[in-house]
């Protein structure tokens, strides 16, 4: 047995020293990392220079020795150890000898790889391309050897070359390895990782010594090797800095500035020690250049952290501004250069100076600063916590639980309108309204909101003046309006449910709805799929406007007492007591506070207002400019029954007619009709005020509401964007309005160049989409033809009608373009024996045209006779057993594979053929029989007296 010596040092790392080759210490120690080195001549591990002894893997190694009979001496020297520099340069060394190493590897594979494939291609030149193996010749052994031993060549070239590659890589990677390591930008990272490990490894001597761990001096080594590496790269980017290289910092960016990251300039949103906040939309990514309102959404802009090391230059706000209104992209010398004119010092002081300038609002800390709404799923209570300013609860507002009515349930915390409606009655209730911004949160957090005292409305100086006499003022009603309190058309509501509307509407009025829907009917939040109209006992009528609210609360209309009619003001009093401008007489308090109520009214009225309420279902009439004029029956009468059983679930839109103070369907028709099937007596509705009758808005709402659904004919969708584009609609405005393409609606606007019967057959789907825009394009009379063709059966396939129609249209085309026109035959019985001696169109080919024809004819008949023998062979083949062609054709020259390509060119070449003959035959049929109209030709003069005969 011998006698074994583990050493460590930090210079020459882990060595085993004393071992031979075949006394088995090598199988002993391989399990703990230990390897065998030429260079040194002994066992060691690797990795393990200029680090800490693994102890484990000594220990483990010693005691496996021991136990086979090996003496083992283990000696550690923690403190003989180099310095970094020189680590770092012993590192760059081998990684140049690498490099060299692994170059003359990649050139030898890349060498063996060329002669493998010199020595196929020699082998190979012997055989005519594609030349079988002669089975049974003389011949056949070599040539199966020559097969053989070209795929060996063919494989190892593969394999040589695959071997060339990866030994490129590593060469790469070799040679990049200084540069990789002394990148300025890199280098930043790498400091302040070392940092951040320098402060753990303090962190931890300190707490080594205070309890006296043996783990003292190796924090203390750590921590030398951490200073000493930190100095070097330290030394490194100052090298850099002196040598012009641009490193980005806070110092170099102002709030407003744009910053370019990633290949894009982006506007930063805030300037912090290690990284720039940047504007960051992915909706929009990528962007040449995203401004800060690109990124901003309810009042917030979304950032994205960018890391100094990673920024390449830097652009000022004014500049970026002027670039984008010529039509330009600074490129990095021209943002330099307005950086230069516009340092990021100079615009922080003048930040910083009209920040000073703007006073510092202060809040009162009594009120409450947010708001916090938690609850459960299907939860019948919910609870409000009034937050501070640092986001705690509000120590003067203890927390309120919110009770669900009756039949209702917060299905969700977030945008649940049962749960806010009460939530925003209490803040008004305690004189506080929704701030600026959006909730945020969501489930299982619940839901935060910025809440603000409600601004209190200018006092208005009162004047000694006398107050004139009182005089009734009549609630004002809008002839062309439905009357909200009028006793004869609803009846009135209570008080409480008025405060309940108008607390609805200072809620809503925070969150802008799309064009087209209200704001009261449907949830904001996409989980919450149930509208607030299908929620039992909560269907009130509500306004939904601000304005309207704001008219409510400050002027609210005199209701005229049970059984008593309202009182009207005599027209002629009115018209007495009207003053000149001269003697105007300063208002009173009261009068002043009801001329407000009545300009916010008047100018109310050119508002469009939606009401929510709900009407008798005798008093709705359907739109006569419906687009949807095809209801199924069968439909409709599963939707009834639906009703029946569970009621009205979703209003419907209606626009109310002062006239005939009757109520016209703008969106829910089929709703409508399933309600009168279901024999309900009344209909929840939004009721839209101040609406003309033929008014565009109507218009594009109907047919929004009915385009895209799986039950309404194409013609319908024709007529509706027709409908449209006489509203003075464009087609990309159509498309916008009903979520489709340009291109769709110009091809459904198409189908109405269709006659009545064409259009008859494409709304009962007797006739195909496609097939239906291409007959669109012929003439009317030509359709009815066409039409009477596909009636009959004449073509086999849609594919051959479609053939068929655009061959007439070119030939219409032709004959337009010759100063006539052409009819399709109604149709062409077939000749006794008839062989197409004719021509197609033979009145417009001349005579010596003609002959080329038949003599061209014959030659292309006489080859197509020929593939008779083609469909001998491919007979032939379609019956043969698999397994017989495999070995019939295995030991030809590319074998099965070659023979199979072969047959799919046939292939593709004969559907290319098929397309051909069909449309060359499409050609023949129109023009056979064809009618050809000229009306220039003058006709025949009738002697007299053949006339007079």
């Amino acid at each position: 047995m011998a006698d074994i010596t583990i050493t460590h040092t930090r210079a020459e790392g882990t060595l085993l020293e004393g071992s031979a080759k075949g006394d088995g210490a090598f199988e002993l120690v391989r399990s703990f990392g230990f390897w065998f080195s030429r260079s040194l001549g002994c066992l060691y591990i690797r990795h393990s220079r200029d680090k800490e002894a693994q102890h484990w893997r000594i220990n483990g190694a010693a005691t496996a020795l021991r136990e086979a009979g090996h003496g083992v001496t283990i000696e550690i020297d923690e403190d003989t150890r180099r310095t970094f520099a020189e680590a770092e340069a012993d590192r760059e060394q081998r990684a140049e000898d690498r490099a060299e190493r692994f170059s003359d590897r990649a050139d030898r594979a890349a060498s063996s790889s060329d002669a493998r494939r010199a020595a196929a291609d020699n082998i190979s030149r012997r055989f005519e391309f594609g030349q079988p193996i002669l089975v049974g010749h003389h011949s056949e052994g070599r040539a199966r050897r020559d097969q053989e031993r070209i795929d060996t060549n063919m494989r190892a070239m593969i394999a040589e070359s695959e071997r060339a590659g990866y030994w490129s890589d590593r060469t790469r990677a070799a040679e990049n390895y200084k540069a990789h390591r002394i990148d300025p930008q890199r280098t930043l990272r790498r400091l302040d990782r070392l940092k951040a490990d320098l402060r753990k490894q303090e962190r931890a001597h300190a707490n080594a010594v205070e309890k006296g761990w043996v783990s003292v001096g190796r924090h203390a080594r750590l921590i030398q090797d951490l200073t000493e590496e930190i100095a070097h790269w330290e030394q490194l980017v100052e090298k850099a800095k002196a040598d012009g290289v641009k490193l980005w910092g806070p110092d170099d960016f102002a709030p407003g500035d744009y910053a370019l990251y990633a290949g894009s300039w982006y506007g930063v949103a805030r300037v912090n020690p290690k990284t720039l906040s940047i504007a960051w939309n992915l909706r929009l990514a990528p962007k040449q250049v995203m401004s800060l309102e690109d990124a901003t959404l309810n009042g917030r802009v979304s950032t994205h952290p960018a890391d100094y090391t990673q920024v390449q230059g830097r652009c000022p706000g004014e500049a970026m501004n002027a670039f984008l209104a010529d039509g330009k992209v600074p490129g990095k010398k021209s943002a330099r250069e307005a950086s230069e004119a516009a340092p990021a010092d100079a615009i922080r002081e003048a930040q910083a100076k009209a920040k000073a300038k703007t006073p510092k609002k202060r809040t009162d800390p009594k009120i409450p600063k947010r708001i916090k709404v938690e609850c459960r799923w299907d939860a019948t209570e919910a609870t409000l916590t009034w937050l501070n300013g640092n986001n705690q609860p509000h120590k003067g507002h203890p927390p309120v639980t919110i009770t669900a009515p009756d039949w209702v349930k917060f299905t969700e915390s977030v945008w649940s309108e049962s749960l806010l409606s009460q939530v925003t009655a209490l803040l008004t209730g305690a004189g506080l309204t929704c701030g600026a911004g959006a909730w945020t949160g969501g489930p299982g957090r619940g839901i935060v909101r910025a809440i603000e005292p409600v601004p209190e409305a200018p006092a208005v100086d009162e004047q000694p003046t006398p107050e004139p006499p009182a005089v009734d003022v009549p609630a004002m009603v809008e002839d062309d309006q439905a009357p909200v309190d009028t006793p004869s058309e609803e009846p009135a509501e209570d008080t409480a449910g008025s405060e309940q509307t108008a607390s609805d509407l200072r809620f809503l009025s925070n969150h802008p709805a799309p064009h087209g829907e209200s704001r009261v009917s449907h949830s904001v939040y996409p989980l919450n799929t149930t509208p607030h109209s299908e929620r039992p006992d909560t269907m009130t009528e509500t306004t939904a406007t601000a304005q309207v609210a704001e008219v409510t609360e400050t002027a609210p209309a005199k209701k005229a007492p049970a059984g008593k009619k309202p009182k009207k003001a005599p027209a002629k009093a009115a018209t007495k007591k009207a003053p000149a401008e001269k003697a105007a007489i300063e208002p009173t308090k009261v009068s002043k506070r009801r001329e407000v109520a009545a300009e916010k009214t008047v100018a109310t009225r050119a508002e469009l207002k939606t009401v929510q309420k709900t009407i008798p279902i005798d008093r709705i009439d359907r739109d006569p400019n419906q687009p949807r004029e095809i209801f199924d029956q069968a439909k409709l009468e599963e939707l009834a029954g639906s009703m029946r059983e569970l009621g009205q679930l979703q209003p419907i839109t209606v626009r109310y007619d002062g006239g005939t103070r009757r109520y016209t369907i703008i969106m829910g028709e089929r709703r409508w009709r399933a309600a009168g099937m279901a024999g309900l007596p009344e209909m929840t509705a939004l009721v839209m005020h101040g609406i003309e009758v033929d008014s565009r808005e109507i218009l594009a709402m109907a047919v929004a509401e009915n385009v895209g659904r799986a039950d309404m004919t194409p013609m319908e969708e024709a007529k509706a964007f027709k409908r449209l584009e006489k509203g003075g609609y464009t087609i990309d405005e159509i498309g916008g309005v009903c979520g489709k393409s340009p291109a769709y609606v110009g091809w459904r606007m198409d189908l109405l160049r269709l006659c009545e019967p064409a259009q008859e057959a494409v709304a009962k789907g007797h006739l195909s989409l496609n097939l239906a825009w291409y007959a669109s394009q012929l003439s009317c009379d030509n359709q009815l033809r066409f039409l009477a063709k596909y009636a009959r059966g004449a073509f086999n396939s849609d594919r051959d009608a479609e053939a068929f129609v655009k061959a007439a249209r070119i030939e219409e085309e032709r004959r337009e373009s010759q100063g006539s026109f052409f009819v399709l035959a109604d149709e062409t019985p077939a000749k006794p024996g008839d062989v197409q001696e004719s021509l197609p169109g033979a009145h417009d080919v001349p005579e010596e045209e003609r002959e080329r024809i038949i003599a061209d004819r014959s030659k292309l008949t006489k080859k197509i006779d020929k593939l008779s023998t083609a469909g001998e062979i491919l007979s032939e083949l379609a019956t043969a057993d698999p397994e017989e062609l495999a070995l019939l054709l295995a030991g030809v020259a590319g074998g099965v594979g070659a023979h199979q390509h072969r047959i799919e060119h046939l292939r593709s070449l004969t559907t290319k053929v098929i397309k051909n003959l069909r449309d060359a035959q499409a050609i023949a049929a129109v023009r056979a029989g064809a009618i050809e109209i000229n009306p220039d030709a003058v006709a025949p003069v009738v002697p007299a007296e053949v006339d007079a005969a």
